[in-house]
């Protein structure tokens, strides 16, 4: 069993999709696409906020009197409206809309998040490396690395505010190239340059040289095999039709006729060689010939938790399951089309840090209350159960209960349903009527408060767990570009194997006896696998001293093994043993290999003799920080038994007063993804806010 491999887990899933279905379900997918995140939330500029003012009822063992003529504490909890578990990128974003709507201008919001700050995997931190008694920063991005259709960020603010996100502090700027490639013999390639009639704000000298690298480009594409380029563009028309038709008629919901014809025409013709439901791999056999080229036009499935390969053992060639269909190749078009006005690699000024801070700038404005350490135990029709760390004068934590009318939850979906979720089916009874609040919140008052635990709903296929290695650098890594990706193309049979953390189904532990050699007898360090690079200083050189560097490596691993046990320890326990699923041997593996590979570039041969400060985090450490299921920061996969109309929905079916959101729920994950998704959950709160609103004042 290879070394990057720590962990498998075989997951069952969820019914299939009707065939009528899936076409309309691939199309919503083309916004599912950022991939990248990290673990330490560390602001170096953390924003003030307002301490919020909630009247909760404190677990203190004490008598209390229900009477709401009697107990002000109990009339000031039932006018919480809305409550907020979770200060994600989905829970930021779906407070503020909710706050900012107008027919619930009178409902209180607020956020409930346990780590010191909000924006759950979205942000940067900071390395503080004193030289001489002076400080020296560098920048990590904690999660996500690159920005995809910008303007799904802009419209946030636009339509919540009369400003703009550049005037919360979110400055973007796009990418070009928008990625170097680096095969494992040593030869690169740079992708994704905007053509000159685009709206790309390069000008003069600078757009020159873009355009010489560009024709590079291309020359070292008809190196790989004849007609090489143009194969490329033949690929790109083929997937900017598979966006063109997919963004406004499934993700937008408004019918574009105009873009169908060439839809039908790019899938249909020679034969239908590009049939969207195709295993994309049969679809790029079709076109190249050499396995750069195919690497280059499909490794953004990894994005979606899929591989590019047909699985000769599963139906369909594994496209109901663990295989990328062919219209994924959508996420190609829309990183690296010259020409089509939604494509493009993009980065924050500031990291992504930015686009919390600006998301938390916005809801603060629009009054939304932000409770930091504070942790959520338990989620019921009538709220939820919470653990508040106590002020510096006091000792320990103190467990609570607001009441709200609605909650949404931001929670990975997962993990909440096992974990945090309260209902009959868990012993818990409560009365469901919804003219007899008193006695609900009353039998709640008088219920021992829940026990923190980590568990999750092991019926559901997961994304990939990840690897991240953050290493600070004396040394300028020039020959690196803003976004790298390291590819195994040697051979084809190595092609696909540095896909097996997607395609193997059996997750079993690490132990000694996977140390030394694979199953082939290779060396470890010799094991084809593939990963990406982020150096941000490329377009921001603020991230690093000068003449230094900062550079975050991502290597695709196992997903944490669901441990029975587990469930039934408390939180930290279980922690503590999901840790000694990826030991620091297994790590240091993963490490050697990924700086053996570096050295194929002959000015990063010496790497490790650079890396002043460096840290590491595991599935284990963000399942530890972040409470995602199964360790894996990409969220639930998205074969066809968990995209768009079968990917689990914003409703719960055991509690009615409870929403979801977040990567885990429709339409998927990436940031623009939890954005719409967030949108979309916040016109259903309103509409149930303003229902009751009305129904309240008849």
């Amino acid at each position: 069993m290879p070394s990057l491999f720590i962990t498998r887990q075989k997951v069952q899933r969820p019914r299939r999709p009707s065939l009528s279905s899936l076409l309309i379900s691939l199309s919503k997918l083309l916004l599912i696409f950022e991939s990248a995140f990290s673990f330490i939330p560390v602001t170096l500029f953390p924003l003030s906020r307002r301490d919020i003012s909630l009247w909760s009822l404190v677990n203190s063992g004490h008598d209390i009197d229900t009477s709401s003529s009697q107990n002000p504490k109990l009339q000031q909890q039932q006018q919480q409206d809305v409550v907020i578990v979770g200060g994600g990128i989905g829970g930021l974003a779906v407070a503020a809309r909710i706050a900012a709507s107008s027919s619930t201008t009178t409902s209180k919001v607020v956020i409930l998040e346990k780590n010191t700050e909000v924006g759950g995997r979205c942000g940067s931190f900071w390395v503080d490396r004193k030289n001489n008694e002076q400080k020296e920063l560098f920048r990590h991005e904690q999660g996500p690395s690159l920005l995809l259709l910008p303007s799904i960020y802009e419209e946030i603010f636009t339509e919540t505010t009369n400003k703009t996100a550049s005037d919360y502090g979110l400055d973007i700027v796009q990418c070009v190239p928008a990625y170097q490639v680096i095969f494992d013999d040593g030869d690169r390639i740079s992708v994704g340059f905007p053509a000159a009639t685009s709206n790309n704000n390069k000008k003069g000298q600078i757009k020159q040289q873009q355009q010489q690298q560009e024709a590079l480009s291309r020359a070292k594409m008809d190196t790989f095999e004849t007609n090489g380029a143009t194969k490329w563009d033949d690929y790109m028309d083929i997937t900017s039709a598979y966006l063109n038709a997919g963004l406004p008629n499934f993700i937008e919901e408004r019918f574009d006729p105009t873009s169908l014809p060439e839809f039908l025409i790019q899938s249909l013709k020679n034969f239908g060689r590009a049939w969207p439901l195709k295993p994309h791999s049969d679809v790029l056999d079709e076109i190249f010939d050499s396995n750069k080229l195919k690497a280059l036009a499909s490794f953004q499935d990894l994005y979606v938790g899929l591989e590019p390969y047909r699985n000769g053992k599963l139906l369909g060639g594994g496209v109901f399951q663990s295989t990328a269909p062919a219209v994924f190749g959508l996420l190609a078009a829309i990183e690296l089309h010259p020409t089509n006005d939604k494509a493009g690699v993009f980065a924050p000024i500031g990291g992504f840090q930015a686009v919390t801070s600006a998301l938390e700038r916005l809801v603060i404005d629009l009054g939304v209350d932000i409770q930091c350490n504070t942790t959520v135990t338990g989620v019921t029709n009538d709220g939820v159960w919470i653990q508040k760390l106590q002020s510096s004068n006091s000792d320990g934590t103190a467990d609570e209960f607001i009441s709200a009318n609605l909650v949404i939850v931001n929670a990975d979906l997962p993990y909440a349903k096992k974990s945090l979720l309260l209902d009959d089916s868990n012993g818990d009874n409560y009365d469901n009527s919804a003219n007899n609040n008193s006695i609900r919140n009353e039998s709640y008052i008088h219920q021992q408060p829940p026990t923190e635990k980590f568990d999750w709903d092991d019926n559901f296929s997961f994304s990939s767990g990840v690897v991240s290695f953050y290493w600070s650098l004396d040394k300028s890594l020039d020959d690196l570009n803003t976004h790298n990706v390291f590819l195994s193309t040697k051979t084809r049979s190595q092609a696909e194997a540095s896909w097996q953390v997607l395609r193997d189904q059996k997750q079993q532990k690490a132990s000694p006896e996977h140390t030394e050699k694979n199953e082939n007898g290779n060396d470890q360090d010799d094991y084809p696998f593939n990963f990406y690079v982020h150096r941000p200083s490329k377009t921001d050189p603020s991230v690093a001293p000068s003449n230094c560097d900062a550079i975050m490596v991502l290597v695709p691993c196992n997903t944490l093994l669901r441990d029975e046990e587990c469930s039934k320890l408390p939180r930290k326990e279980a922690m503590d043993r999901y840790q000694q699923q990826f030991p620091p041997e297994a790590v240091l593996r993963i490490r050697r290999a990924v700086l053996k590979r570096f050295a194929a570039v002959e000015t990063l041969n010496n790497l490790e003799d650079h890396i002043i400060h460096e840290e590491y985090r595991t599935p284990a450490t963000w399942a530890d920080r972040y409470n995602v299921a199964a360790g894996t920061p990409f969220a639930l996969s998205h074969g066809f038994a968990q995209l768009s109309l079968t990917r689990p929905g914003p409703d719960s079916s055991r509690l009615p007063n409870v929403l979801y959101c977040g990567a885990s729920t429709k339409p998927g994950n990436g940031v623009p993804l939890v954005l719409i998704g967030a949108k979309q959950v916040a016109e259903k709160a309103n509409s149930i806010l303003a229902s009751s609103e009305h129904t309240k004042s008849s």
